[in-house]
């Protein structure tokens, strides 16, 4: 089992990304468009741990959408999943796009609340929340999601967490990449726990070798280069 990466800065990285700091793949752990709000009401957890982990100043800047209209999701949260701190995030998709919002929502939670994810760490939870979290993960066509990422070069290819988004790239949820030979829906997993992995501290590692388990902040989209796919942070 490899190991998630934790350390203590948001580097808001593209999934293509800038040249950045490689760390050991078992290191410890609105210019258009509307956005509709939610009214569901969030659920407090009772986990409690002795144990917590400070994440550092936001540095998120909340931007308008970039292009197209918003939907964000409406189906009441669960539970808040692992330990305080809580990340809180919203979840949305751009119109148009074919992606249900509510639906996305529900992948996400199941995502964040699964032990495998980035709770598995023991470190921080999360709480879906109807809007005015941490980020706000949304699914949108590559253009948007070109608009939303800038600065940052993704292509019309890629996704990002930064600017207040996990910015995920519409044709890449639907169809993965030619090279991804897994499941769509472990490729999905992956791009979730990818980009909030930014938001919680993690930075791009390569492959630990031919064979094995790809760490989840790999890049895995542009290459797998010789590693197993996978979509989680503690497989």
């Amino acid at each position: 089992m490899l190991a998630g990466v934790w350390l203590g800065a948001d580097l808001l990285a593209s999934e293509p990304g800038s040249p950045s700091t490689v760390v050991p793949a078992v290191a410890p752990n609105s210019t258009t468009g509307t956005v509709t709000s939610t009214t569901a009401t969030s659920t407090t957890s009772t986990t409690t741990t002795s144990t917590t982990t400070s994440l550092p100043p936001s540095t998120t800047i909340f931007v308008p959408y970039a292009t197209g209209r918003f939907q964000a999701a409406t189906t009441a949260p669960g539970p808040a999943v692992g330990v305080i701190p809580y990340v809180e995030y919203s979840v949305a998709t751009e119109e148009g796009s074919g992606i249900d919002p509510d639906e996305l929502a529900a992948f996400v939670d199941e995502t964040l609340a699964d032990p495998r994810s980035w709770i598995g760490g023991g470190r921080l939870g999360f709480r879906r929340v109807p809007e005015g979290g941490r980020f706000t993960v949304v699914v949108a066509t590559p253009a948007t999601v070109d608009e939303l990422c800038r600065p940052l070069n993704t292509a019309g290819r890629y996704s990002c967490g930064r600017n207040g988004y996990v910015a995920l790239n519409l044709d890449r949820w639907n169809g993965a990449t030619d090279t991804w030979p897994a499941s769509l829906e472990e490729y999905r997993r992956y791009l979730v726990n990818h980009e909030v992995g930014h938001y919680v501290g993690g930075q791009h590692v390569p492959c630990p070798g031919p064979g094995q388990l790809a760490p989840v902040m790999q890049q895995q989209t542009i290459d797998l280069d010789g590693c197993l796919p996978n979509g989680w942070p503690y497989p």
